[in-house]
């Protein structure tokens, strides 16, 4: 574990399933990180899918930066990336109850899980979704080449910026992290 400039303890959590094209994007974006140079004061993992046995992943972090697939209905058309904040104590009692009493354990998202995580009492912190729009979502393929545009580029600027709110510092080489995608995720990355 490691702690961030201000004591705090960072988590950079990728989720992603790299069999359903574009839905792979968090998951390979943080392995792509963690190649190309990593991240200073913040613990990095990915996994291929979320669920209620993730809580534990939370537990003693004070900031989790999530990076996955998103689609926000209410953004603009051609949004590429979306960033949202996560902070479950702002939720009322009655919208924490809600969305847990309305969660599919199969279909966890980061926003279910931190606030699950929080009702549970497993988690205290805040979080950030760094949020990639998908282009296409079909098995058995790999990212399209807009969303490792979209990766490499602007969502990796705004993970920079996310980590570095939270007292951490990308350090990973966005040119390294551009080839890394296009070598490792034009097809479905099976580790």
């Amino acid at each position: 574990m490691t702690t961030g400039e201000h004591g705090r303890r960072v988590l950079l959590l990728g989720v992603g399933n790299t069999m359903r094209g574009d839905d792979g994007v968090g998951y390979c974006l943080v392995r792509a990180v963690e190649a190309c140079g990593g991240v200073e004061g913040a613990d990095t993992e990915a996994v291929q899918m979320l669920n209620p046995g993730h809580f534990d992943l939370l537990e003693g972090y004070s900031h989790v930066v999530f990076v996955d697939a998103y689609v926000d209905p209410e953004a603009p058309e051609g949004t590429r990336v979306v960033v949202l904040g996560l902070d479950p104590k702002a939720l009322s009692e009655e919208d924490v109850a809600e969305i847990v009493q309305n969660t599919d354990p199969h279909g966890m998202d980061p926003i279910r899980l931190i606030v699950m995580a929080y009702a549970t009492n497993v988690f205290h912190g805040t979080g950030t979704l760094v949020g990639i729009v998908p282009e296409r979502i079909e098995f058995m393929q790999g990212l399209t080449p807009g969303v490792i545009e979209a990766a490499a580029g602007p969502a990796l600027r705004e993970l920079a910026k996310a980590l570095e709110e939270a007292g951490a510092r990308l350090r990973a080489d966005p040119g390294c992290v551009k080839r890394w995608l296009t070598e490792h995720c034009r097809q479905p990355l099976l580790d």
